[in-house]
């Protein structure tokens, strides 16, 4: 930084030595934000860790911002009975790009009544196929998902 300095004009020297020591310190002094964000991320794998150790998760609440703890078996269990109770079959395709490949096939046949500059803003680009999320009813009694 220095030989950067000397090439400017010896009138602003001391001005930009002063402003890079400030920098300099202001640097030095961030770092302490540093040190608290690898304490937080210790805090955080340990914490991993024991919900690993324990065969736990976290889960979403369903109508507040809480976070639950929960075994994974029973969390399995409840998802599994949700996809029962609600007829939901597991595909062994993503039917996606057929869908994808079919729209796009009546779109293209609908030239009269849909102009092609719009044709674009019809079709989705990337298509994907929604995951399921789980949130837990903390609400009610039986929690069901």
């Amino acid at each position: 930084m220095e030989v950067a300095i000397c090439h400017l004009d010896p009138k602003l020297h001391s001005t930009y030595r002063y402003l890079a020591a400030k920098q300099i310190k202001h640097i030095l002094t961030s770092n302490r934000l540093n040190i608290l964000h690898k304490r937080q991320q210790h805090n955080i794998n340990q914490i991993k860790k024991v919900l690993e150790n324990n065969n736990l998760t976290l889960v979403k609440a369903d109508r507040s911002k809480a976070i639950v703890i929960i075994d994974r078996d029973k969390l399995n269990e409840k998802i599994n009975n949700f996809i029962k109770e609600n007829h939901m079959n597991l595909l062994n395709k993503d039917p996606t790009e057929i869908y994808q490949k079919q729209v796009y096939h009546a779109i293209q046949k609908c030239n009269i009544l849909i102009d092609k500059q719009i044709h674009k803003h019809l079709l989705n680009i990337k298509p994907m196929v929604p995951q399921l999320n789980v949130y837990l009813k903390t609400h009610k009694d039986n929690q069901l998902i």
